[in-house]
């Protein structure tokens, strides 16, 4: 699930500088995104950014048939110092993160220093698209294994120590658990491999399509068995026997 790709798209629409004295951001809109970028950003920087997750759009539309219902707001900032201050973020380990709607992005020169770019981005924009099933009923550690994976984050993770997991609501404590890394690449290691473990099993087209099927009505429970053709109790013993075989326990 992988990609790698900053192509080109064309912009529609770009806001005059006539506003730069008022406003202390810049605006570039595009069909699905509306980048806001501090004062200090280059404009090539707001378009990388823009041009990337109008690509990320067309392809997860594809895999999991969402859509956006409103264009996301991307805030994008000139220093990391501005980061933090603006979008409350105290710490600066994480490139961006989407809250309530907004996209709030590290500058483009630290996270190409970093080389977490396109992980970045591809993340946080999962999160984004996956928000409106999670007021469907769709579970955090269900939307969160899905952008892991989605991001290519995997390939750079160790296996997990002390992991250990029975069942799938045992996903979302973690997470509440350990916010910030070492830990939460291990929170991370697992969630990946949840992704895996349905794709493995059901095949793609049913392990992304499934987030289409929460409906705000039916429970996660039914979801699943509908969609795997299998007992929810089926799926989840397998999967924590697939888990305990990919991480590893504590050393004594």
């Amino acid at each position: 699930m992988m990609r790698h790709f900053l192509l080109p798209v064309t912009l529609l629409v770009f806001s005059s500088s006539y506003l730069h004295a008022q406003n202390p951001f810049e605006t570039l809109k595009t069909l699905h995104f509306e980048v806001k970028y501090e004062k200090g950003v280059p404009e090539l920087d707001a378009r990388q950014v823009a041009d990337y997750l109008e690509d990320d759009y067309t392809y997860l539309n594809k895999q999991t048939g969402l859509e956006l219902q409103q264009p996301l707001v991307v805030r994008l900032y000139a220093s990391l110092g501005s980061y933090i201050s603006q979008s409350k973020m105290k710490k600066t380990w994480r490139g961006g993160f989407y809250e309530r709607g907004v996209f709030h992005l590290q500058p483009v020169e630290s996270l190409l220093k970093r080389k977490i770019m396109e992980q970045t981005l591809s993340f946080e924009f999962a999160t984004a698209m996956l928000d409106e099933v999670g007021r469907k009923g769709c579970p955090r550690w269900l939307r969160e294994a899905f952008a892991v994976s989605y991001c290519g984050e995997m390939a750079g993770l160790t296996p997990a120590y002390g992991m250990l997991v029975s069942y799938f609501s045992d996903l979302d404590q973690i997470i509440e658990q350990y916010p910030d890394p070492p830990k939460r690449d291990d929170v991370h290691f697992v969630l990946g491999h949840t992704m895996k473990f349905l794709v493995d099993r059901y095949g793609e087209d049913r392990a992304n399509g499934v987030f289409k099927a929460f409906d705000g009505v039916t429970g996660v429970e039914e979801v699943f068995s509908k969609q795997f053709k299998e007992s929810y109790v089926t799926i989840e013993k397998a999967w924590a026997a697939y888990i305990s075989t990919q991480t590893q326990k504590l050393k004594k």
